[in-house]
């Protein structure tokens, strides 16, 4: 009987697995499809590859202000995708090799749990039963359904699927306005398609800050993108153009058409099918876990996006840590104050702790500070200028509540941020450092600067 047997092999499975067995577990770990999950096969690392590519096509054409003459530029679609296939088998080998080398045991097929510290895994040609002290379910997520008149008749995609394309349409519609419908409308604008981006709440990126959400919304029309927010899909039809979308707008009903639509309404917990009945499950936000990744039933554990927190890979791995140490003995609980959350767009768009709206509810009377990447010196030797950074503090305490970015390689510069958020920081100790110039960074210092009223590269007037 292994110490513990895990259910899914995406970043919250295998790094599971991995720790477990440093600590001296004998684990067994059991995938239907390939290790790395959703993240490595059909989500964060081939939407980055094409995002790469559709990012360089956009650079290329902006190369005269560089001082560079190129000639005419054309696109392939089926390289492009060849490039991010070759990039995604690497990794997947390598993750497997490295899952391995920590002696886990990797079990092929579909697992049910017919017992407390029982598993039946049904594989292509066979049926195996395996036992384990210890239960962990990583079984990921999948893409949210949307029950619209019409659309099962239209020609539509989901986010797996946008990923094996052959080739790009003239025009399309994105039906959501989260973290995935803005990079996959980034790509095909940047590839060439005529793209309408209707999001129901008031803005993009909903839950995350309005004075950077809206700026990101300004940016993406200013590249082409039709960006309908307050917008509400009430049915689809077709015409003799392609498909009719009739939407519910502040101005009325409008209505836009597309030749495909991508439905990009976020994804939710995967967890039917998995048994035991008396593990507590909540429709909407997964498997209900305690801060030790417990479930109801003793001995299972749950992590990733199984349970439904928030959908990121980083944040299942962390969750995978925590259950994996308190599977071998440990009283150890997850923290989630300090997640930095990232969005792929061209500029990036990145974020950690609390908005200055979520600030103010709490119940903090706030400062903020802001700096703007057209007053950072090494943005301009970038030609890449437009965005800035926000620190939100408590006005009192000047503890660091939460700061938010859009611009160039934020993703990058995000975790210096949480750092200072875990670690209890004030504007003050951000202030006070010395950063190297000229960076992209500096503008952190600069925006901690303006929160406590000193900052140095910011023309008075500013708001």
């Amino acid at each position: 009987m292994a110490d513990v047997a895990i259910i899914g092999a995406g970043p919250a499975g295998y790094v599971a697995a991995i720790r477990a067995a440093q600590l001296g577990a004998e684990v067994v770990l059991i995938e239907k499809d390939e290790v790395g999950g959703v993240c490595l096969n059909r989500g964060c690392i081939p939407t980055k590859a094409l995002l790469e590519s559709a990012n360089l096509l956009s650079k290329i054409g902006k190369a005269g202000k560089y001082g560079i003459s190129v000639g005419n530029v054309s696109t392939d679609i089926s390289s492009m995708m060849q490039r991010k296939n070759g990039i995604v088998k690497r990794i997947v080998t390598s993750t497997r090799h490295l899952i391995e080398s920590c002696d886990v045991e990797i079990v092929q097929g579909t697992a049910t749990i017919t017992g407390s510290r029982q598993i039946t895994v049904v594989g292509s040609s066979s049926v195996k039963k395996i036992g384990a002290n210890n239960i962990v379910i990583a079984t990921g997520s999948e893409p949210a359904s949307l029950q619209l008149p019409g659309l099962e008749k239209a020609r539509t995609m989901t986010s797996d699927n946008a990923l094996a394309l052959e080739d790009i349409s003239r025009n399309l519609l994105v039906i959501g306005g989260g973290a995935i419908g803005v990079e996959f409308a980034c790509i095909f604008n940047r590839l060439g398609t005529s793209v309408t981006l209707v999001e129901m709440m008031p803005q993009l990126l909903p839950g995350e800050d309005e004075e950077m959400t809206s700026f990101l919304q300004l940016l993406l029309e200013e590249d082409g993108i039709n960006v309908l927010t307050n917008a509400r899909v009430t049915k689809i039809k077709e015409n003799e153009d392609g498909t009719a979308v009739v939407l519910a707008t502040r101005d009325g009903e409008k209505t836009v058409t597309a030749e495909e639509i991508l439905v990009a309404v976020g994804r939710v917990p995967k967890t039917h099918g998995l048994g035991p009945d008396d593990l507590r499950v909540d429709e909407r936000r997964g498997i209900l876990v305690d801060r030790r990744m417990r479930t109801s039933v003793p001995n299972i554990y749950a992590i990733g996006d199984a349970v439904g927190k928030y959908m990121l890979a980083h944040v299942a791995s962390a969750e995978a840590v925590v259950a994996a140490e308190n599977v071998m003995g440990a009283a150890v609980e997850i923290d989630y104050r300090a997640v930095p959350r990232c969005v792929y767009t061209s500029p990036e768009v990145a974020s950690v702790g609390l908005t200055e709206k979520q600030a103010t509810a709490s119940g903090h009377q706030i400062v903020v500070g802001r700096f703007s990447f057209l007053n950072s010196s090494r943005a301009l030797t970038l030609s890449e200028d437009q965005g800035g950074i926000k620190v939100v503090a408590d006005a009192k305490s000047e503890e660091i509540l939460g700061i938010h970015m859009i611009g160039p390689k934020v993703s990058e510069m995000i975790h210096e941020a949480a750092l200072a958020i875990k670690l209890e920081a004030t504007v003050q100790d951000l202030a006070d450092m010395i950063y190297a110039h000229p960076t992209l960074s500096e503008a952190l210092k600069e925006a901690a600067l303006d929160a406590t009223g000193r900052s140095i590269h910011k023309v008075r007037s500013e708001t």
